[in-house]
């Protein structure tokens, strides 16, 4: 099944209901090893050594250091103690299989352990077989892989379960270094695939996940409180992408991104990296993802990007919703909140290139600030500066702003609507809709099963608007 559905996003536009009704499959199928000879290998920082024999929980190793081993093979788990923390990073080349990933993951005192042994007795036991936080990873050194932590350079593995905290920020970058475009505390490297990172967490990790390799799932992760920029003209950002047929969904992001610099604010949640020399991106999805504060939830920084589709999200943040040079991009049932201050971005769209950017927008909600618009208005170009995307391709969405009664900022169309969407506590930043919305059954479906909370949607016939339906 996970490779049908690799074929599928390679060689056309996904069936998206396909994905989201058969992605817990494609899950369970990764997240566990293959039978037959598949071995796990334990780690613990606590009562490890390197020299163990590494193969059970009474004789773990201690450190990443046997992970630069060419000894991993299709099917292996790799498992640290729950409570455990390191530093440092290493350089992973060893690959799975489709049908048997390689999973990176943690582990647990087993409950046998707990029922034979007395309350007084358990403190050494639970430091001795895991107990606690999640596996906690640093690279807190620029000179150690760039502050990579993870550099993948294998195919077929999962990592998943993992915390990663304070990373290194570059001594700085231009366009003869590129520093930026090293970092990541997971690394994706060029010309791998069919990678999965989920469940893990990302605090402080100025670019947490670095996608140069193509048909990875970035899913169900954590991303969180990193506020200082990388350098004078990059903000922090938690996903840089380069590379084709990459998924990111279901992810919760929190305050990504900084004041200051030349744009004013930088740094988000996405970034199609063109910067980067081996840039390549399109057939990028993004769905069902939850952004709160951050500043900006997608750049697109580069030129002729196309089928990126963003779908069924909530941005409740600052700056832009997508932002970019020439881009072709689909927009489908986002609820797009834009009343956090200061707002430096004063448009939802933005783009560099306004005669060769295309996007398709339907069944979205804008709720905007009063001095916030979001199509418009269109100003003349002058240099490489950033104007509004103006007339796109749009219909069946709803634009609000309180005390303004132009939010759209360019003539709406008739099946368009500007009026109140009625969510159930805007104060308390609840945007699901009420039962009297006027955004219910106003919009046509997009072959999506689940609405952002997992509720089901309709396959046919009128649909919410927006990334909540009604139940």
């Amino acid at each position: 099944m996970y490779m049908s559905l690799l074929n599928f996003l390679t060689n056309k536009w996904f069936s998206f209901g396909w994905i989201l009704r058969n992605v817990w499959a494609v899950y369970f199928l990764c997240a566990y090893p293959g039978e037959g000879g598949a071995t796990s290998y334990f780690i613990n920082s606590l009562v490890g050594n390197d020299e163990n024999i590494g193969t059970s929980m009474e004789l773990p190793w201690k450190s990443l250091v046997n992970l630069g081993r060419d000894i991993f093979q299709p099917g292996d788990s790799i498992l640290f103690a729950k409570g455990s923390s390191y530093k440092g990073g290493v350089i992973f080349s060893c690959s799975g299989t489709n049908d048997n990933p390689i999973t990176i993951s943690h582990y647990s005192t087993p409950p046998d352990i707990i029922m034979k042994n007395p309350r007084k007795d358990l403190s050494p036991l639970l430091k001795k077989y895991g107990a606690g936080r999640l596996p906690a990873f640093s690279n807190p050194k620029w000179e150690f892989l760039n502050g990579n932590i993870f550099r993948i350079e294998g195919n077929c593995i999962v990592i998943d379960g993992l915390y990663f905290h304070d990373n290194a920020n570059p001594p700085g970058s231009n366009k003869k270094s590129k520093n930026v475009q090293k970092m990541g505390a997971i690394y994706l490297a060029l010309g791998t695939h069919h990678n999965i990172v989920k469940n893990c967490e990302f605090e402080n990790t100025p670019v947490a996940v670095k996608v140069k390799g193509t048909h990875n799932l970035i899913t169900r992760n954590y991303f969180h409180d990193t506020y200082e920029p990388m350098a004078e003209s990059w903000g922090p950002i938690a996903i840089m992408i380069v590379s084709a047929h990459n998924e990111i969904s279901y992810n919760h992001i929190a305050n990504y991104g900084s004041y200051g610099g030349p744009y004013g604010s930088d740094g988000g949640v996405i970034e199609l990296d063109g910067v980067d020399d081996d840039f390549d991106a399109h057939h990028i999805h993004i769905h069902h993802n939850i952004s709160v504060n951050n500043h900006g939830f997608i750049e697109i920084a580069a030129r002729d990007v196309d089928h990126v589709r963003v779908a069924y999200n909530l941005s409740d943040d600052r700056n832009q919703f997508i932002g970019g040079g020439s881009m072709k991009v689909e927009v489908f049932n986002n609820t797009i909140i834009r009343t956090r201050e200061p707002n430096i971005d004063r448009f939802v769209f933005w783009t560099f290139d306004p005669e060769k950017t295309f996007l398709n927008i339907r069944n979205n909600i804008f709720y905007v600030a009063s001095d916030v618009q979001v199509l418009g208005p269109v100003k003349e170009q002058i240099g490489h500066m950033r104007v509004a995307i103006g007339n796109q391709k749009r219909s069946r969405n709803i634009y609000y702003s309180p005390g303004n009664t132009d939010p759209v900022g360019i003539p709406h169309q008739k099946d368009d609507w500007v009026i109140d969407p009625l969510f159930v506590d805007i104060n308390n930043r609840n945007f699901r809709l009420k039962k009297s919305s006027p955004a219910r059954k106003r919009g046509f479906s997009f072959g999506y099963t689940h609405d952002l909370d997992m509720y089901p949607v309709a396959i046919k016939g009128k649909i919410d608007l927006g990334a909540y339906m009604f139940e």
